[in-house]
């Protein structure tokens, strides 16, 4: 017979029934039921979250390995080792559980547990009394209910007593269980909107250069195309990196590589509030500034061309020279962002056949 079953045959006794004792062990049933049920919930959002963030994983793996791997790494207990502090052993013992609950929910890293197994603590005399203050998720009114239940005397000995002691003992421990579940799905819940972050950051980012990429530049001039309705209008250049394949073909792909990033870091630079700059493909970067800063793109733009024509980039062993041209369009209220955009690739065509290396507004054509 189980315990469950001991006590409710206890309970419904005639002899027990009415007892007072009887009526607070039907009590702390009903508030050990509503633990369970709590706990039930709990779980279930829990295992809902740890769902969504294994697909969140998935996908930002795919996307982006090293991030992948990192989250990866998050997802396991590291080594955890659960030992006893004492004698070394490997614990198997029920509070080895907890332990690991424990770990889950306020670590990310690799630990030891800090508890004895049972043969190490009857060995050292450790006391098996209720502790006097209640940890986390315990019930600080149950320990007094406790202690009063314990103190009648006149209930010694009563048939009750000793299940009580047990029932109570057990919805301590049910209560600290479901501290640490809410604990953990606490934590899937922040890992979740951290995730969804990064994946939102990643799947806006050019991976070669670390600027915007097409995506993000097209929401930022779908934005400033809005704002232009009722404001001034925003400016565009388009760069492009004048000889690009001859510098791939004579230099190699990595080379090609480090001219992009050295630019891109240069632009970066440049860039600050009002403005976006990104990889719109290939060679050619895009720059954006709104309507407040709209006027100060050609000087910005020459700057950067003049910067650019004087940087010395290193790789392989060689010093690698470049030059970029630029075409800028200034956004017109009546037209599409998608019309500002081939006003600028205009522009741009118009520097390359002038000879390259040089700044072209919409405005001289």
């Amino acid at each position: 017979m189980t315990a469950q079953a001991r006590l409710a045959k206890l309970i419904d006794e005639p002899e027990l029934r009415d007892s007072a004792l009887a009526q607070l062990c039907r009590d702390l049933i009903t508030d050990q039921q509503r633990l369970h049920q709590r706990l039930e919930r709990i779980s279930r959002i829990s295992d809902r979250y740890q769902a969504d963030l294994r697909r969140s994983n998935e996908e930002l793996a795919t996307t982006n390995e090293r991030l992948g791997a990192a989250l990866r790494e998050v997802r396991t207990l590291g080594g955890f080792i659960p030992i006893c502090s004492c004698c070394k052993k490997v614990r198997n013992d029920g509070g080895y559980w907890d332990d690991v609950e424990t770990y889950l929910a306020e670590h990310s890293d690799a630990v030891f547990s800090q508890g004895r197994c049972p043969d190490c603590a009857t060995a050292a005399g450790a006391s098996r009394q209720p502790p006097v203050a209640a940890r986390d998720g315990e019930d600080p009114a149950e320990f007094e209910r406790l202690e009063r239940i314990l103190a009648r005397e006149e209930w010694n000995g009563h048939p009750l007593r000793d299940e009580y002691v047990r029932l109570s003992a057990d919805y301590q421990k049910l209560g600290r269980r479901l501290y640490k579940i809410s604990r953990i799905s606490d934590g899937f819940q922040a890992q979740m909107k951290e995730f969804n972050l990064a994946l939102g950051r990643v799947s806006r980012t050019d991976a070669l250069t670390g600027l915007a990429n097409r995506r993000a530049l097209l929401e930022c001039l779908d934005q400033y195309g809005a704002d232009a309705v009722e404001g001034p209008g925003f400016a565009v250049a388009m760069i492009d990196v004048d000889n690009f394949k001859r510098i791939n073909d004579s230099f190699g792909h990595a080379a090609g590589d480090s001219v992009l990033r050295s630019l891109a870091a240069l632009l970066a630079a440049t860039v600050h509030d009002g403005g976006l700059v990104g990889r719109w493909g290939g060679e050619e970067f895009l720059l954006v500034l709104d309507g407040k800063h709209a006027a100060k793109i050609a000087d910005v733009c020459e700057m950067v061309r003049a910067e650019t024509e004087a940087m010395q980039i290193a790789s392989g062993g060689r010093s690698i020279r470049v030059t970029i041209s630029i075409g800028i369009a200034v956004h017109d209220r009546a037209l599409s962002f998608e019309d500002t955009l081939r006003d600028a690739d205009r522009a741009l065509y118009a520097a390359k056949a002038c000879g390259r290396n040089r700044v072209i507004s919409l405005d001289e054509l």
